[in-house]
């Protein structure tokens, strides 16, 4: 008997047959754990704490107000595109499967591998960043609030060190994938727990900070650095030497500094669609509904950010705010001002400092889970196509898991980890080239949602809608539009070095991934063409559900 994602010689020849006629995936996934995993894809409190203050120092003059409505734009436009394309074929796999389903199966495993390869390298970050950024600084920051200097101690090892970097980071991973083996019954409900508690933190810091008054806060603040500086305005002093270092508090708008903030703020603004890789088992799937979620979570997601950012300026002060996310040597704190940390501070409570440092770090475990999930729904579907071992497309039938594919994944990652933790330097640049990677990915989207009302007529008559703007369909012309906005957004990466990338080892890496991504694809079809498999055909096909 051929094993699963194989046939028999006879059997290839029979047009549209699967080595089985279903996936093994069920739809247990509701609209609102689909909302949830969309929002777990771009974590509002991490974006708050690491990815957005830093442009007030890094693009002075840039607006992140008008880079938050831009960037809102532009996910909005992105969620019309993808949901109205993924609901034309319904299946888990994502990019590789409406990629490759409308283009050629080739272009089809060069997107899933750019995409891949960044997803990879995203999961190693965060789970680095988990101990780097979450619980070394949180817990300095809790014992710098509580006067506990063990804790101070505790945070600044648990930041510096190898080995408890990897094996927290490994822990984390681990238990991601255990998860992920039980189900989705499980999976959701953690997720569905972990961002609940993400939300109530972040409703936490808006009400501490909504009945402090400014003049409250820089009392509290001045109370506090005391202690730590020996000055009694530690507030003055804070903007006094972001003016010394030459860091101007209250620039006028700069529109050549715009352009990279508005890329700052889409690294972590444009994933609200990530359900698309688990499109085979969200309910309701080839109506507009998941649209609907995906949109609604990129309006939930920036609009509390912006109301937080606010919220922000108003209590700490505008010069202030600037000024404390810019210094460089003359910061006064062993922890980073992250809101966190700024919040407690005004608050003056070691359990609010506590209650801050929890809600801030589970949201990357949250972030964790959705993509493990990715790489495994990806890696499910190659093997379902024969370009992997059949064994990565079975499925537990207690669980309905991949469990072979979440093995995989976890191993891919823990051995990125390990690079990562032993190679310390350029791994935040890694990062950003992760982002660009995926901007490939995305902008390949565009041009096949562009190409599906021409190419795969009927799966687009069976889509959410078959609506025309000025006789376009709507799909192709969001599609359109994507990709041009997208292909802008990754020129500025280009542009802009401050942004962290390097050009000369971003191409030489997408040499690499398009050379494997090759290799994989025509030694996998001549190894199945030798067991009577056509991978050409069934990478072609719609695949089962």
């Amino acid at each position: 008997m051929a094993e699963l994602g194989e046939r028999p010689a006879t059997e290839s020849r029979q047009s549209g047959a699967y080595a089985r006629k279903a996936t093994g995936l069920v739809r247990e996934v509701s609209p609102f754990s689909t909302f949830v995993f969309n929002m777990a894809g771009q974590p509002t409190s991490i974006f708050l704490a690491v990815s957005i203050f830093f442009t007030l120092g890094a693009f002075p003059g840039g607006s992140i107000w008008l880079g938050l409505a831009m960037a809102l734009l532009a996910a909005l436009l992105v969620c019309l595109c993808y949901g109205l394309f993924t609901s034309a074929i319904p299946r888990s796999g994502g990019d590789y499967v409406l990629v490759g389903r409308i283009t050629h199966p080739v272009i089809g495993l060069i997107s899933s591998f750019f995409w891949t390869s960044g997803v990879i390298l995203s999961i190693a970050f965060v789970a680095l960043a988990f101990v780097t950024v979450a619980l070394g600084p949180s817990l300095t920051a809790v014992g710098l609030v509580s006067g506990d200097g063990s804790l101070v101690t505790a945070g600044e090892d648990l930041a510096t060190s190898q080995g408890w970097q990897f094996g927290i980071g490994s822990a984390v991973i681990l238990l991601s994938a255990v998860l992920l083996g039980g189900g989705w019954r499980w999976t959701t409900r953690i997720m569905n727990g972990l961002w609940v508690v993400t939300m109530v933190g972040l409703a936490t810091v808006f009400f501490v900070l909504l009945f402090k008054s400014h003049d409250g806060f820089v009392n509290s603040f001045n109370q506090f650095a005391s202690t730590i500086t020996g000055e009694p305005d530690t507030y003055g002093s804070v903007i006094a030497n972001a003016d010394k270092e030459g860091i101007d508090t209250s620039p006028a708008f700069n529109l050549d500094n715009f352009w990279p903030t508005w890329a700052a703020i889409c690294s972590l603004s444009l994933y609200s669609w990530l359900s698309i890789y688990i499109s085979g088992e969200v309910r309701r799937a080839k109506d507009t509904t998941q649209v609907k979620v995906m949109g609604l979570a990129s309006i939930v997601h920036i609009g509390i950010a912006a109301i937080l950012a606010v919220v922000f300026f108003n209590k700490f002060g505008h010069d202030f705010f600037v000024a404390i996310n810019s210094l460089g040597e003359t910061y006064p704190f062993a922890a980073p001002p992250y809101y966190t940390f700024l919040t407690s501070i005004a608050g003056g409570s070691t359990f609010l400092a506590w209650w801050l440092f929890i809600t801030f770090a589970v949201a990357y475990p949250l972030l964790i889970l959705p993509n493990i999930t990715i790489a495994v729904r990806t890696f499910f579907a190659w093997a379902l196509d024969g370009v992997l071992p059949s064994r990565f497309a079975r499925v537990s039938s207690r669980t309905h898991a991949p469990n072979y594919a979440i093995g995989l994944t976890v191993v891919l990652s823990i051995l990125v980890l390990w690079w990562a933790v032993s190679n310390e330097e350029g791994f935040f640049e890694v990062l950003i080239e992760a982002v660009l990677l995926q901007l490939v990915t995305m902008i390949l989207l565009g041009i096949a949602a562009v190409l599906l009302p021409y190419r795969r007529p009927d799966a687009w008559q069976s889509s959410a809608t078959t609506r025309r703007l000025l006789g376009i369909p709507i799909v192709a012309l969001a599609g359109a539009l994507v990709a041009i906005v997208l292909a802008g957004l990754f020129a500025i990466y280009m542009a802009y070095p401050d942004l962290g990338i390097d050009k000369g080892h971003f191409f030489r890496d997408c040499a690499i991934i398009l050379v494997a991504s090759l290799v994989t694809f025509f030694v996998a079809r001549a190894a199945r063409r030798r067991q009577g498999v056509d991978v050409d055909k069934l990478a072609a096909e719609i695949p089962p559900e």
